[in-house]
């Protein structure tokens, strides 16, 4: 494949990116309007954002095992089509369990699109340049992020939810044409099966390091689900002070991203992890002990940011590197992680808020953060004492 057109098929899987995160995202950005449109509590829609992340969770390696003969990149055309499919159907959902159903809906046909895009996206490139290359793909997620929120929240408001869930829709199927045309499989791997899940699932060096993506992302999210009201009452921050905030830590994210792809090419995984939950660690540090200065607050954001989008790609090009011959399957546990990672940095979340306010938010992040670079090295041990090698430190 010529170097113009595997460059191409990344920002198409990208793309594909983009429209999975943006059909997760959308519906807590325009949360209120969907509540009022269906006559429901704010509440009940939270419930149907649950059940997306839920499903996903479970669905995740689910696909990878019992559609495993199913080709790549089939399933990556299917799974966007059954999530454009689903979130048409919540569009025109009359009541709020029809809601939440279409939802499930979506949540399956995602499933099977942002770890095989991730595996796609990693075989067409030579081993030395994955790095790059999953950075590419996942930085849809990071503008999925940045704009998804807002911009459905926009929408909802100006246009109706409906229209706007009817756009996502069309975006998904425009992502699902481009990918029929322009993304092709190169990888080779072994079909997997029960057996062999229940095999890379035991492996101490592979649980720890699932259990890396659980942890940052639990961390992250006890602060992201409280970043408004810290920041309105921590900072001293105005409405349009959170928004102008809130697109740093977007700005930031792709800043991070980029300097992922570059770095990808150079350190090995498991250092750029290390370090990617250095930075969080001193970011949320920082967050806890720093004066009411919403211009320092907003500095060390960005590092937030930057530190988030350095990890991601290559907490996935290490996991690729421990288990090579089981990557779509341990991508898919890592897609897992993320979610149930919100889930429970969200109750958490809410649980510490509504006894200690915002200000220990940051350093009960921190501290899940030193929890993952325990996990990593628990991780890293494991891998030695198994092969007396680790694959995931020089790839």
């Amino acid at each position: 494949m010529r170097q113009s057109s595997t460059f191409f098929s990344l920002l198409v899987l990208s793309l594909a990116y983009f429209a999975m995160g943006v059909a997760g995202l959308a519906v807590v950005g325009a949360l209120p309007t969907i509540a009022q449109g269906l006559a429901a509590s704010r509440a009940d829609i939270a419930n149907a954002v649950a059940a997306f992340a839920i499903t996903f969770a479970i669905a995740a390696p689910a696909v990878q095992i019992f559609l495993a003969h199913v080709p790549r990149r089939t399933l990556l055309l299917r799974g966007l089509g059954m999530m454009a499919l689903g979130t048409l159907l919540s569009a025109l959902a009359p009541s709020n369990a029809g809601f939440i159903a279409t939802r499930v809906v979506a949540a399956l046909g995602a499933s099977a699109v942002g770890p095989v895009a991730s595996v796609i996206g990693a075989s067409i490139v030579p081993r030395e340049q994955q790095g790059r290359a999953l950075a590419t793909v996942f930085s849809g997620m990071t503008m999925a992020s940045v704009l998804g929120v807002p911009l459905s929240a926009w929408l909802a408001v100006h246009l109706g939810w409906r229209p706007m869930m009817l756009g996502v829709a069309c975006f998904g199927l425009l992502a699902c044409a481009l990918s029929a045309g322009f993304v092709r499989d190169r990888d080779e791997s072994a079909p997997m099966t029960l057996s062999k899940f229940l095999s890379v699932a035991k492996e101490k060096s592979i649980a720890f390091g699932i259990a890396v993506m659980a942890l940052e992302m639990a961390g992250m999210f006890v602060t992201y689900t409280m970043i408004s009201p810290m920041l309105h009452e921590r900072f001293h921050a105005t409405v349009g002070q959170v928004s102008f905030a809130l697109f740093m830590l977007g700005l930031a994210g792709l800043a991070g991203n980029t300097i992922a792809k570059r770095i990808g090419d150079v350190w090995p995984a498991e250092r750029s992890v290390a370090i990617a939950l250095g930075i969080l660690g001193l970011a949320f540090i920082g967050l806890f002990a720093a004066p009411a200065s919403l211009s320092i607050a907003i500095a060390l954001i960005a590092l937030w940011a930057i530190g988030n989008d350095l990890f991601m790609p290559s907490q996935q090009r290490r996991l690729i590197g421990l288990a090579p011959e089981s990557r779509g399957l341990v991508l898919a546990m890592n897609s897992s992680a993320i979610y149930i990672g919100m889930s429970a940095g969200s109750y958490a979340s809410g649980r510490i808020y509504s006894v200690f306010g915002v200000a220990p938010l940051p350093l009960v992040t921190a501290i899940f953060m030193l929890a993952a670079l325990a996990a990593l090295w628990l991780s890293h041990r494991s891998q030695v004492r198994a092969t007396g090698a680790c694959p995931a430190c020089i790839s």
